[in-house]
C-alpha cells in the first residue's frame, strides 16, 4: 500500500510541475515558479504607450517589492498589486512573456471606450526573478470584485491569480 501511495504522490507531484513547464523549440524547458505576491510598492516608473488598456500607457517599475502577501485588495488610487515570479531555463536569455488581466466588469474609460480585459506583451529574463503587477492611475479603474490575472509563454497559459479588490 504504502508504494502505490508513493507511486501516486508522485504521478500528481508530475502532473503539476508539468503544468508550469514548456517545452519550447527555442529554449528548452521554461519552468514558471510564483515566488511572492500581493501588495506591492513601488519607488519609480517609467511609463509608455500601450493602446489596448483602458489608460492607454503601461509603466515598467523600478524598485518593486511586495509589502504584504495577501489577495485581498484596496482599492484606492495608486494602489498596486502583483505577482513576483521566475522562469528557470538552461540559459539566461529573454523571453515573451504574455501578460492578461481580466477585470470583474468592464472599465469605461474618459474616452468612453470599453476594456473587459487587457492583454500584452513584455519581455523577462528567464533564471532573474520577475514582477508583473496592476496599478490604480485612474479613479475608473477602481473596480471592486475579482481581478484574474493569468500569465502566458508561447501561448500555453503557467499561472493565474485572483485578486479581490475591496
Amino acid at each position: 500500500m504504502k508504494i502505490v501511495y508513493t507511486l501516486f504522490s508522485f504521478f500528481i507531484l508530475q502532473t503539476i510541475i508539468s503544468q508550469t513547464t514548456v517545452k519550447s523549440k527555442t529554449y528548452g524547458n521554461l519552468d514558471f515558479k510564483e515566488l511572492d505576491y500581493g501588495q506591492a510598492n513601488v519607488k519609480g516608473r517609467k511609463t509608455e504607450e500601450l493602446k489596448n488598456s483602458p489608460t492607454g500607457t503601461r509603466g515598467w517599475l523600478q524598485d518593486f517589492e511586495i509589502i504584504k502577501k495577501t489577495d485581498s485588495i484596496e482599492a484606492v488610487k495608486k494602489a498596486n498589486f502583483g505577482v513576483v515570479y521566475i522562469v528557470t531555463a538552461k540559459d539566461t536569455v529573454d523571453i515573451n512573456i504574455d501578460i492578461e488581466w481580466i477585470y470583474p466588469e468592464k472599465i469605461t474609460n474618459d474616452k468612453g471606450e470599453k476594456f473587459k480585459s487587457i492583454r500584452y506583451t513584455t519581455k523577462r529574463p528567464t533564471n532573474i526573478p520577475s514582477a508583473s503587477s496592476y496599478s490604480f492611475d485612474e479613479p475608473y479603474e477602481l473596480i471592486k470584485g475579482n481581478w484574474q490575472m493569468n500569465i502566458f509563454i508561447e501561448n500555453k497559459r503557467v499561472y493565474s491569480k485572483t485578486f479581490v479588490l475591496y
